[in-house]
């Protein structure tokens, strides 16, 4: 059949030219409106993925955010912890040398002891006038410098043993005379 269908064609057309023109033009509309389905079809997937792609895209930038988010608060805590960690070990330093200056103190002390050993093993007893007097002080005495406590030393108790022996023998011989 022909593309184009003129009126006078029409006109002098005979019934069946005119039935096969109907058929025609039935059957063009037909394919015209299966392809138009298709192409709307088409149409509406693509706009679907479209809808897709730009929901996906929302859901990554928003995911992205959070993630931005997530890492800045998580350098700040970890800004944060790095100050305390700085503050602590300036802290702990500062100690450190406070213990070592200590230390040294004790050291000279301890140096002094040992040049002066018997005068200043009388001066843990100093001013004791009394035989319980004594006893108490000589317990006191080794509650700090024992050798089992922390700070204990050996060679300092056994020179207020020495020194208590020789005091505690003063204080009988007072005693029995």
């Amino acid at each position: 059949m022909e593309k184009f269908i003129s009126e006078e064609k029409i006109d002098i057309a005979t019934e069946d030219e005119l039935l096969e023109m109907r058929l025609y033009i039935y059957k063009e509309s037909q394919r015209l409106q299966q392809e138009q389905n298709a192409i709307d079809k088409k149409v509406a997937e693509i706009e679907n993925e479209v809808n897709n792609f730009r929901h996906n895209i929302q859901m990554e930038r928003s995911m992205l955010e959070h993630d931005k988010q997530k890492l800045k608060d998580e350098q700040a805590l970890f800004d944060q912890q790095i100050e305390i960690l700085k503050e602590g070990f300036d802290k702990l330093n500062s100690d450190k040398k406070q213990i070592e200056r200590e230390w040294k103190k004790l050291e000279q002390e301890k140096g002094y002891m040992r040049e002066d050993e018997y005068s200043r093993a009388e001066f843990f007893f100093h001013g004791v006038n009394s035989l319980l007097a004594l006893k108490k002080r000589y317990r006191d005495l080794m509650k700090i410098y024992h050798p089992d406590n922390l700070c204990g030393d050996h060679e300092m108790c056994d020179l207020i043993n020495e020194e208590y022996n020789i005091l505690q023998r003063q204080f009988d011989a007072y005693m029995k005379a």
